[in-house]
């Protein structure tokens, strides 16, 4: 660039002694050539000629040249201007939400560090808070329910048990009834075939002693004695033959009583069987009932854990798209972004379509940063490290592109102590993207005017 020389004004002395030249460089007029001419006049006429004009025109070149030497050597830089943060240098994750919904809690802020796994935002859980009650209350009741109709089938297979036990003792006394019965039957037969043996003896004899008695060998007295006898063995037989029916008729009536129980046993059996069956069926809708609950409840309990957003790594809030509790989030909105900790800043910036026609990795960027005026710190110098290989939309720039800008620093200088810069910061980057005589830029319109005549034409 070119300076201006500042220009030297005559001294006094100079000046007397250009005027005292002028004076005798001119000849002085005779007495008699304007001696009719009043004193002021000749007064005027004697004074040398004025050298303001001469300083002016002289002092107006010299401006001229220097200010032409600047336009013509000077350059300027031409500048593509990006807003954005600092953030981070390294991947950036960007925090997804799987459900829509109205933010109802924002548990974080821009630049603060996070944790994996802290919650970020919840949204609003009123109704998943009470899917989850309501279906955790369903499943308390069936659990109470198969505990009940467990209860109940253990106490059925009880109950049927005692019930058979009842009647296959009750059926054990009837066997020994029967066998008792069949063992007197036998005792009964034995005697009565003895006693009919001695019924026959008693009318053999009889009929010997018929003859005797008329022959008078015997006394009578003998025959009515072989006779009681007889009419005692025949009254026994009678008796016992009662006695074997009756055994035979318990034997009978025992036997059916047996058949009856049987019968019994086998239609409770069945019923048992049937009630539990019923109940085990039962049971297994409930175990059903439950597993289903089960799931609709890890299925409520992941919706409900939804409607938390979770930080994916460690690291630092370097953007946040909500910031007011009552924002509505849509699938797929970007609501956060988490760059890594611990890694040195970079200048993440938009740089609008219109400005990025000339914008190279590489070139030298001027970054402005909005916490530190730049008229008492400073710019940070910088280089272009990454672009964007397509433009996005936005809706205050329209469409732009995202660049990345890496610092020859990170810190600014204020009493002697350096002052670290932090992510989430704002600055303005500008990127040189050439350099430019003045005189061009003073052309400019010049060169735009003819072009609009050449197009007019």
């Amino acid at each position: 660039m070119v300076q201006l020389a500042p220009h030297n004004q005559g001294s006094p002395v100079n000046d007397q002694q250009h005027d005292q030249q002028t004076e005798n460089s001119f000849p002085k007029p005779s007495g008699s050539a304007h001696s009719h001419w009043s004193a002021p006049l000749e007064a005027v006429l004697d004074q040398p000629p004025s050298t303001l004009p001469l300083r002016l025109m002289v002092g107006g070149a010299v401006f001229s040249l220097c200010f032409a030497s600047w336009a013509w050597f000077g350059q300027i830089n031409e500048v593509a201007r990006a807003q954005g943060r600092l953030i981070p240098r390294g991947s950036v994750y960007k925090v997804n939400p799987t459900e829509t919904g109205k933010v109802s809690r924002i548990l974080v802020e821009e630049g603060k560090p996070v944790k994996a796994g802290q919650v970020m935002m919840e949204l609003d859980n009123e109704q998943a808070n009470h899917e989850v009650e309501r279906l955790e209350k369903e499943r308390t009741a069936a659990q109470i329910e198969w505990s009940q109709t467990q209860s109940l089938l253990a106490q059925v297979q009880l109950q049927a048990e005692s019930r058979l036990d009842a009647m296959h003792a009750e059926m054990r006394a009837q066997q020994v009834e029967i066998s008792q019965g069949k063992t007197n039957i036998a005792t009964t037969q034995q005697l009565l075939d003895q006693l009919n043996e001695d019924a026959i003896a008693q009318e053999t004899r009889l009929k010997r002693f018929q003859p005797l008695v008329e022959a008078g060998a015997i006394a009578q007295e003998q025959v009515f004695q072989v006779q009681q006898g007889l009419r005692d063995r025949q009254r026994t037989i009678t008796e016992q033959q009662g006695t074997l029916q009756r055994s035979v008729e318990d034997i009978e009536r025992l036997n059916a009583g047996i058949a009856q129980k049987q019968a019994e046993q086998a239609e409770l059996q069945q019923q048992s069987n049937q009630q539990v069956r019923q109940l085990e069926i039962k049971l297994s809708q409930i175990q059903a009932r439950i597993s289903e609950l089960q799931t609709l409840i890890a299925a409520a309990n992941s919706k409900l854990r939804e409607r938390y957003l979770y930080a994916p790594t460690s690291g630092i809030v370097s953007a946040l798209s909500l910031r007011h509790p009552g924002e509505v989030v849509q699938l797929g909105q970007a609501i956060a972004e988490i760059s890594p900790a611990q890694k040195p800043l970079i200048l993440s910036a938009v740089l609008p379509n219109q400005e990025a026609g000339f914008v190279k990795v590489g070139m030298p960027v001027q970054v402005k940063l909005d916490a530190y005026p730049y008229q008492d710190y400073g710019i940070v110098t910088g280089h272009v490290a990454k672009i964007s290989p397509d433009a996005q939309p936005d809706e205050r720039l329209g469409r732009v592109y995202q660049i990345e800008v890496e610092l020859e620093r990170s810190y600014i200088t204020k009493d002697q102590q350096k002052v670290l810069f932090k992510a989430g910061q704002t600055a303005t980057a500008e990127i040189v993207t050439r350099q430019r005589r003045i005189v061009d830029l003073l052309f400019d319109p010049l060169k735009k005017l003819q072009a609009s005549n050449n197009v007019i034409q």
